[in-house]
């Protein structure tokens, strides 16, 4: 049997299998956006890591350095908001070719500090590399003992939430690698800016975990149903979801039409847009809204969790063909 045959997540749990569970101090081990360790105090230790490898996560003459050090830790980032903790330092590695000029270090630099605003960096790793860039990168963020979002908290009845609109940063690649003919360059950049300089959702992450509003949430790195998909599994429910109640920006929308595609695949598989996605009960929707409205900050129901398994889409009230779940694995072939 080879890695592609059972992919990217058949082999975490093929990997999670022989690790065993996770035991105290480890709150959350294997399986989330991040671990937590109790660390004997009213605060708890929370740790993603998370690596780029250039020609599979990035093509280096399609990316400015000071855009690829800042998704480098934007995605990091992200995991730490998907868990509602607060970032405190990071870790960065590399693999380097030895005769790169330095100045372009300097300016990856720069875009890895922009990302983390506050967050010191404490540390890592350099080496030499004969294949191009590999990068990785650790950050640790705390949280309140016992309130961390978590994969696993769904319960059936709960509304399905999406912060941000999807799809932009498949759209921008798609526009990168000359599939998809500009609309014009300047909703081209804006695609290409949300694929290449992702905004990392840490306000709305520590919003839904002091107010108490939601218990379950992801952020959307590998595509919506894969993401979404991860939920179910871990919270063994099924959800239901309204296409059309998918937010999605105008730029996106002008560019599938031109291009005679279906936006909604973009932001179904497309991955890479590091919007939360969480779980709200029903009785405390007025209490989110409220908070939406008073932060500012735009969410969108998109659908329900309910009993059994898998996802099912709706489109015109008429359940849809969404073939394969797609979205991005490392082993597999993608969409």
């Amino acid at each position: 049997m080879k890695i592609k045959d059972i992919g990217e997540f058949g082999l975490i749990d093929r990997i999670h299998a022989k690790a065993g569970r996770s035991s105290y101090p480890v709150i959350i081990g294997i399986g989330d956006d991040a671990s937590v360790l109790d660390v004997g105090s009213r605060n708890q230790a929370v740790t993603t890591t998370d690596m780029l490898v250039e020609g599979v996560h990035f093509l280096r003459d399609s990316i400015d350095p000071f855009d690829l050090g800042f998704k480098s830790h934007a995605v990091n980032l992200s995991d730490i908001a998907a868990m509602g903790a607060t970032p405190v330092q990071s870790f960065l590695s590399f693999g380097l070719p030895p005769d790169m000029d330095v100045e372009i270090i300097d300016r990856f630099m720069d875009g890895f500090l922009e990302a983390g605003k506050g967050v010191p960096l404490s540390g890592g790793d350099t080496v030499s590399s004969r294949e191009g860039w590999l990068i990785s990168v650790t950050v640790i963020g705390v949280a309140p003992a016992g309130k961390v979002l978590r994969r696993d908290a769904a319960a059936p009845g709960e509304t399905v939430w999406l912060c941000g609109p999807l799809g932009d940063s498949a759209a921008g690649l798609s526009i990168l690698l000359g599939e998809s003919r500009k609309v014009n360059e300047e909703d081209a950049d804006f695609l290409i800016q949300r694929h290449n300089r992702p905004l990392p959702q840490l306000r709305m992450g520590r919003i839904l975990l002091e107010t108490g509003i939601s218990h379950c949430a992801i952020d959307v790195s590998d595509g919506l149903l894969q993401d979404l998909g991860h939920i179910c599994e871990c919270s063994q429910l099924g959800a239901e979801l309204e296409l059309e109640s998918i937010p999605l920006s105008r730029p996106i929308r002008e560019l599938a039409a031109a291009n005679g595609v279906d936006p909604y695949m973009w932001a179904l598989k497309g991955g890479e847009d590091y919007s939360i996605l969480f779980t709200v009960k029903e009785e405390k929707e007025k209490k989110l809204i409220t908070v939406l409205e008073r932060e500012e900050i735009e969410a969108f129901p998109i659908g329900r969790m309910v009993r059994g398994e898998g996802i099912v889409v709706y489109r015109d009230g008429s359940p849809m063909d969404t073939g394969k779940v797609g979205g991005f694995d490392h082993f597999r072939e993608n969409p």
